[in-house]
C-alpha cells in the first residue's frame, strides 16, 4: 500500500482522482494513484541471480571491510553469489583463502564494484562510482547532505543507495544501526590516540620527583561517541568535562562521572530521532566563548559533535589561546572529529 498511497498532512486536503477534486477541510486524507492499479507487480530477482560485491577500502588508514567470511557464508547459504576484491580483508586479518573457504570468489576491483549489490564501509570515491554497474544497489555510509557531488554522480548511474548513516533510531531498526556501533569505537579510539600523544599519565601520580596532576579532558558532544570517550578517559583516571546542548546528554555525562558544562542561555538542543538540532546564533556564540575558556584549562579536547546533515564545526581557532601547563611537552591538545557520532 505504501507505493499506492501518499499522505497529505495539511489543514485543507484535496483528493485527486482522474480529474475529480474533492475538498476535506481540516482533515487528514490520502491521495491515491489509480493509474498504478492497472500495472503488473514488478517481478523480483532470485537470490541465485544476484552477485554481491565487496571492494577493498581505499581511504588511507581504513582497515575495515564490509563483509567478513562469516557474513559471506551466510549469504552463500541463502543462494547469493559473492565476489570479494583480492586483499579486501587483509587489514582486518581476513585472508583471501578464508573468503574462498566461505564460498566467495576472489576478483579485482572492477569485478567487485561491477556487482549487482555492492557492500562498502566508506562512501565510494567519484572514480569508484564510475565502476559501478548501472542501476545497481550500493550499501554504505554515505552522508548524503555532505556529499552532494557524490549523490549526483550516483544518480547519473541510476544507483539505488542504502545509506547506513541514515538508519533511524527506532527499536525495529536497532539491528541495522551500524552508525552507533562505529561511533562507540571512534570515541574510545579517540581517547587512546590522545593518550598516546599526551606524553604523561592520565591519572594523577605522586612520585619521588613530586606530584603530577591528572589530565583534564573536555568532550564536546554527548552522543554515542562522546559518551564512549568520556567513559574511556574517566577509566584512565582523567578529570573529564562534557558539553552538549541536550539536557539528557548532560545527565548521561554526569552518570559517567564527568562534570557537565552548560552555558547561561536556556535553549534545548533536542532534535528528531534522538539527534541534536542546530542552535541559535546567540547560543553558538555563548558555547564558543565557553570552549575558548576551557581551552586555557584542559589538556585534551575530544570533539564528537555532529548534527545530521551538517558539516563539522571548525574549532581550530579556539586552540590558539591554549596555555601549556609547565613544560611544553606536558601539554597536548588533541582534537578528534568523527563522522560516526551524534552531535549537539
Amino acid at each position: 500500500m505504501s507505493t499506492l498511497l501518499r499522505c497529505i498532512c495539511s489543514s485543507s486536503v484535496i483528493l485527486s482522482q482522474r480529474g475529480v477534486h474533492l475538498k476535506f477541510p481540516g482533515r487528514r486524507h490520502f491521495r491515491t494513484f489509480p493509474v498504478l492499479w492497472d500495472q503488473k507487480a514488478s517481478r523480483g530477482v532470485l537470490y541465485k541471480d544476484l552477485v554481491v560485491g565487496v571492494p577493498k577500502e581505499t581511504l588511507q588508514n581504513e582497515r575495515r571491510v564490509a563483509l567478513s567470511p562469516a557474513g559471506v557464508q551466510a549469504l552463500v547459504k541463502q543462494g547469493f553469489r559473492v565476489q570479494v576484491e583480492s586483499g579486501a580483508g587483509d587489514e582486518s586479518k581476513f585472508s583471501d583463502q578464508q573468503y574462498r573457504d566461505a564460498g566467495a570468489t576472489i576478483t579485482d576491483v572492477k569485478g567487485a564494484l561491477g556487482s549487482d549489490l555492492v557492500l562498502k564501509v566508506r562512501a565510494p570515491s567519484l572514480s569508484e562510482v564510475d565502476l559501478l554497474k548501472p542501476k545497481s544497489t550500493l550499501v554504505s555510509f554515505i552522508y548524503p547532505a555532505q556529499n552532494q557531488e557524490l549523490m549526483n554522480k550516483l544518480s547519473q548511474r541510476q544507483s539505488t543507495v542504502l545509506a547506513m548513516d541514515q538508519v533511524p533510531r527506532v527499536t525495529i531498526a536497532q539491528g541495522y544501526d551500524a552508525l552507533s556501533s562505529m561511533a562507540n569505537i571512534a570515541g574510545y579510539k579517540a581517547v587512546v590516540l590522545a593518550a598516546n600523544h599526551f606524553g604523561r599519565f592520565f591519572t594523577g601520580q605522586i612520585t619521588a620527583a613530586g606530584k603530577v596532576p591528572p589530565a583534564k579532558v573536555l568532550v564536546i558532544g554527548g552522543g554515542v561517541a562522546g559518551l564512549a570517550a568520556a567513559g574511556a578517559a574517566k577509566s584512565m583516571g582523567a578529570i573529564v568535562r562534557g558539553f552538549d546542548t541536550r539536557p539528557a546528554a548532560l545527565e548521561q555525562f554526569k552518570s559517567f562521572g564527568a562534570e557537565p558544562l552548560e552555558v547561561d542561555l536556556k535553549e534545548s538542543g533536542e532534535g528528531v530521532g534522538g539527534y541534536a538540532k542546530e542552535m541559535s546564533k546567540e547560543f553558538i556564540e555563548a558555547e564558543m566563548a565557553l570552549f575558548a575558556k576551557q581551552c586555557k584549562e584542559v589538556d585534551i579536547i575530544v570533539s564528537t559533535a555532529l548534527i545530521p546533515g551538517e558539516s563539522h564545526r571548525n574549532t581550530h581557532r579556539l586552540l590558539r589561546p591554549a596555555q601549556p601547563h609547565g613544560h611544553p611537552s606536558q601539554q597536548s591538545i588533541f582534537k578528534q572529529h568523527t563522522e560516526a557520532s551524534e552531535g549537539h
